[in-house]
């Protein structure tokens, strides 16, 4: 299996939306951390 920290977070978040459908189960919120969330952060400029 390979590793998914290349996939973006809008893919991963249809997938989760379509797998709810087809499951019959309640949509649910999906949250997406991803991992460089820190160094984003970092590039951020406080005014």
């Amino acid at each position: 299996m390979q590793n998914a920290k290349d996939v973006k977070p809008e893919v991963a978040a249809v997938i989760a939306a379509a797998v709810q459908m087809m499951v019959g189960n309640k949509v649910v919120a999906v949250k997406i951390k991803r991992n460089d969330a820190w160094a984003m952060a970092g590039r951020q400029s406080i005014h």
